[in-house]
């Protein structure tokens, strides 16, 4: 936890990043080793990793299907080794079907971008994964280089090392809107009343980034989801040690405490916030669970939860530089994929910053959200009459 300082502190900064989760402490982590300038983190709440970042099933998982989703994952696991050895409890993941084929554009995807996995058949999962009896997965893919992390300590690690390059960070700091004039940013407000003058602003703010840039001028539609997680415990011990998750039911699970964590992957609408769960997440969980672990269906829950996924519509991490206002930077949509590949989306947002190119730069950047400009239309239109012609 960071508390306020004195209100001459929070006068002004070179940078200012909003936001205290995975995002924002990846961003301000990179943003004071390029030493671009005084960094300032600034997150609303009284503790770091509030929302999304400390409510989530905390897996390292390298297969996904987003944009850019396995290049950040893979680019992100040496930055975790050299930020806090023991990062991750290296379980496996198994992506599990009820046939070979639905695997197979996965199986594509990880032999294209270098992602460790082996095919598994019936015999050989039930083995790994007992809770799989009695369900429908004959098929699946296992990924050794997947796991758990600690996320706890990944985020008061990066915390430390911000502040000791130099850079501040504030908690109970809510940034009520960023503030530009004549397409150039001039720093934010705070809910207080306070102003802190900035020519940087990256919006880290996961459901609430896009709101945020509306505050200055640029919209970026952002689309947070409420999802579900539990602790189960299973009438009868269940024994296995892998993170599992059933690419045909869309449901995963991994061992906590004694029991298993799970999740049945849901996604609703849902406003900025810390979001209820509600009893029909649990009993889409329980659908979900008969038709692949049926053992854990019928589990007690201990505890259960929601939190916030947020995306944009294309489901890639919007991260780099807005063209609409100058100094506005964007690290938002990291979706459920922000523990795992956050650390590297950090390392393509600050060379943005400092104005060099990275090879996920145009795939992250928020240009590919907005609408062509009028001329760029124009100059389509002609081409497509000369074509016709």
């Amino acid at each position: 936890m960071a508390r306020r300082s004195g209100r001459s502190e929070l006068d002004r900064a070179d940078i200012i990043v909003v936001g205290g989760g995975i995002a924002g402490l990846s961003a301000a982590h990179h943003l004071s080793r390029e030493r671009l300038g005084a960094v300032l983190l600034l997150e609303r709440e009284g503790v770091l990793c509030t929302h999304s970042s400390g409510r989530n099933a905390a897996i390292f998982l390298e297969l996904s299907s987003g944009p850019g989703d396995v290049a950040l994952a893979r680019r992100s696991r040496p930055m975790l080794d050299e930020l806090l050895p023991g990062w991750l409890s290296p379980c496996g993941t198994l992506m599990v079907a009820s046939d070979g084929k639905s695997l197979e554009p996965l199986l594509a995807r990880a032999e294209r971008e270098g992602v460790r996995c082996g095919r598994m058949d019936r015999r050989e999962l039930l083995e790994a994964a007992p809770a799989l009896e009695g369900g429908n997965a004959k098929a699946g893919l296992f990924c050794p280089g997947d796991g758990v992390m600690d996320v706890h300590g990944v985020s008061q690690a990066l915390a430390r090392g911000i502040r000791a390059r130099g850079g501040r960070i504030e908690c109970g700091a809510e940034v009520a809107a960023v503030e530009a004039k004549g397409g150039r940013l001039s720093g934010v407000k705070l809910a207080s009343g306070e102003r802190v003058s900035a020519g940087t602003v990256v919006l880290c703010g996961g459901a609430w980034a896009g709101e945020l840039g509306g505050t200055a001028g640029a919209p970026l539609s952002m689309v947070p989801l409420r999802r579900h997680l539990a602790v189960l415990v299973p009438p009868e011990k269940v024994t296995g040690l892998q993170v599992v998750w059933s690419v045909d039911a869309d449901v995963y699970f991994r061992p906590e405490s004694g029991g298993f964590l799970a999740s049945p992957c849901d996604e609703e609408p849902w406003p900025p916030g810390l979001p209820p769960a509600s009893q029909a997440g649990l009993e889409r969980l329980a659908e979900k669970l008969s038709k692949v672990a049926p053992a854990l269906s019928r589990s007690e829950v201990r505890r259960a939860w929601a939190c916030l996924r947020t995306f944009a519509k294309d489901r890639a991490a919007v991260v780099g530089a807005d063209p609409r206002v100058r100094g506005l930077h964007w690290m938002a949509g990291l979706g459920g994929h922000g523990m795992t590949g956050g650390l590297a989306a950090g390392e393509v947002l600050a060379a943005a910053v400092a104005g060099r190119s990275d090879p996920l730069g145009e795939v992250l950047s928020p240009v590919r959200l907005l609408p062509p400009p009028p001329a760029a239309i124009r100059r389509a239109e002609r081409r497509s009459s000369r074509a016709r012609r």
